[in-house]
């Protein structure tokens, strides 16, 4: 554990929970969850709002000679400040507001969330007018945001995680990160995948949020296969074959709980991915284990030089105990339902956002 003192600007508390990628649902009958999930589907439905990358207040400065346009995927790297005699210095966990003004990501991610839940919704919803809504609206939105010539992100992801800095500007290595939210698109396609037109389906080294959104793709196209999900998984833990290695290089950030979280959920992702979808599916002992340490350790982090106050021992325990519920389930010891096993929302400011309550009862 890490606990130097700092005199580091501390983050602001945020106004709402961290929406967590989580592996793919598993099947529900707990009432509480299904009704979350209809107020959920019925408020997407009733907003017909669309997104693409062309709707960001911020597009791609690179023209389309230059390999840009509208249509590229656009962020900046959030942690560059510029100083007084115009240059750029980095600030470790420290977002600057002018570089984190909604962008291509935010649309990915909203987009994201509505799949997701109005597929969750075609699963569990028995009312035929909201299911042909569903999914009407779920091919319009991938219609929309990766089909549509005008409006669609084109595959390559060139101009992510750009230096405000640099001209011109480019994307590195970091650029999987803003696309991540891509895991939930494919988890909505494993699970209404039969609703959906198939044309709209087809999709046009490396982090662990690499792995897990390719190890997803894969499973999209080919249900049974397993096989580079296990593998990924199988190189990382023998790479990292300890919580402290898993761990070693994000203890060094100044935000170590947030980055301590952000892996585990690549972690548990890769994880789900390993089991073929079937009853008889069950995860190895091994990754077991050794997820099961990774979450301890994670427990015991102290909070990074920017983590005070945001991040207080109440919240961090409160973030981690989704992967507690999910190694339980895994274990099969699932709570009997009306247990109130649901977070009372102690932690987090404002209490538990809807959507992750409604995920809460899919673990």
């Amino acid at each position: 554990m890490l606990t130097q003192q700092s005199t580091k600007t501390p983050l602001p508390i945020p106004d709402q929970p961290l929406d967590i990628l989580l592996p793919l649902p598993k099947e529900s009958t707990n009432a509480h969850t299904l009704t979350l999930l209809r107020e959920l589907v019925e408020g997407i439905l009733e907003k017909d709002v669309r997104y693409s990358v062309t709707f960001s207040p911020i597009l791609c400065p690179v023209g389309k000679e230059e390999g840009g346009g509208k249509n590229k995927l656009f962020t900046i790297k959030p942690h560059w400040w510029q100083t007084q005699d115009g240059k750029w210095e980095y600030r470790d966990a420290q977002r600057n507001p002018e570089n984190a003004k909604p962008q291509g990501q935010a649309q990915l991610e909203s987009l994201a969330r509505s799949v997701h839940t109005l597929s969750l919704g075609l699963l569990y919803i028995t009312d035929f007018e909201i299911r042909q809504k569903s999914i009407k609206r779920i091919e319009d939105l991938l219609r929309v945001f990766f089909v549509d010539p005008e409006t669609r992100m084109e595959p390559e992801v060139r101009f992510s995680q750009c230096h405000p800095g640099e001209e011109p500007m480019k994307g590195n290595e970091g650029f999987v990160v803003a696309i991540r939210f891509l895991v939930l698109v494919d988890q909505a396609l494993i699970l209404c995948e039969r609703f959906i037109d198939p044309g709209i389906q087809a999709k046009e080294k490396k982090t662990l949020w690499y792995h897990a959104i390719l190890a997803s793709h894969h499973r999209l196209l080919d249900p049974a296969n397993t096989s580079y999900a296990t593998l990924a998984l199988h190189d990382w833990i023998n790479e990292h074959d300890s919580p402290q290695n898993t761990f070693e290089g994000v203890m060094k950030n100044d935000n170590r709980r947030h980055r301590c979280l952000e892996t585990l959920q690549k972690l548990f992702i890769i994880a789900d991915l390993t089991v073929p979808r079937s009853e008889h599916g069950t995860l190895s002992q091994e990754i077991k284990m050794y997820l099961k340490g990774c979450v301890e350790y994670v427990k015991m982090v102290e909070k990074g030089p920017v983590e005070t106050p945001r991040e207080d021992d109440v919240r961090h325990l409160a973030r981690v105990a989704w992967f507690d519920k999910i190694l339980d389930t895994w274990e099969g010891n699932v709570p009997a339902e009306g247990t109130g096993d649901e977070p009372d929302g102690q932690g987090w400011e404002g209490g538990w956002v809807k959507r992750m309550k409604m995920m809460w009862g899919f673990i």
